[in-house]
């Protein structure tokens, strides 16, 4: 393959791959900015480190919030989990109790499908578990991205989608630094096109484990950035 080739190939494989990861963080980004403004009742700034919910479903599943909640009493407490899921217009509130042991586990979980859709795209979530001295109250909020698809998991989507992100990511800076040869490209495209290549990967970290908040920084910087290597690498593409 000439170098020139090799060249326009890598840029085509490296700019889907760098899209792909942005998208994916930027949907997952999206239900959660949406959930949080959400209007669910705000009870403590204790964060529930436990509460795992899908980052995105199809339009047609059904999945399971799960939150894990420990009576770290040296006695028997009754532990309570209260919990809002968004329904058109509106949320369905639950409130659940459980007698536990000293050191007993509660592998609390609430089901949620196609009817608890709201603004076509999202399933709004936010758990609260009750506390009581010495344990602390605690609440989490979640946002699921419904994918416009059927007949397949969100979660299966998202991993895919997100491995044909990091091996074009990969493979395409790979085959841009091999087609370069002895050509000189201006310092920004350089620099820019190796610091996307850990760009990409921490913003789906912080966008699906981390914080929203983290993450929406990081999707407006590669945004940003994106644009700057698209616009220069077309500029140059001859």
């Amino acid at each position: 393959m000439r170098s020139s080739t090799m060249r326009r190939v890598g840029a085509v494989l490296f700019v889907l791959g760098a899209l792909l990861g942005i998208v994916v963080a930027g949907l997952s980004v999206w239900a959660n900015t949406e959930n949080a403004f959400y209007g669910f009742p705000h009870f403590t700034i204790n964060h529930l480190p436990s509460l795992n919910c899908p980052h995105f479903m199809a339009m047609d599943e059904t999945a399971e919030v799960r939150a894990t909640i420990v009576n770290t009493n040296d006695y028997p407490s009754t532990m309570g989990v209260r919990s809002w899921v968004s329904v058109p217009l509106a949320w369905e509130l639950q409130t659940e109790h459980k007698r536990l042991k000293p050191g007993e586990v509660w592998h609390w979980k609430r089901t949620i499908g196609p009817e608890n859709r709201e603004l076509r795209h999202f399933i709004f979530v936010s758990v609260y578990t009750f506390g009581g001295y010495p344990i602390p109250e605690k609440q989490g909020m979640c946002g699921v991205y419904v994918l416009p698809i059927k007949g397949v998991r969100g979660e299966t989507m998202m991993w895919v989608t997100i491995a044909v992100s990091l091996l074009a990511l990969v493979a395409g800076w790979w085959l841009w630094r091999r087609g370069l040869a002895r050509r000189r490209v201006t310092p920004v495209v350089y620099w820019t096109m190796n610091f996307f290549v850990v760009l990409i990967p921490l913003t789906l970290a912080a966008a699906l484990w981390m914080t929203w908040m983290l993450g929406l920084a990081l999707v407006v910087v590669d945004v940003l950035m994106f644009v700057i290597v698209a616009l220069t690498l077309g500029m140059h593409a001859n």
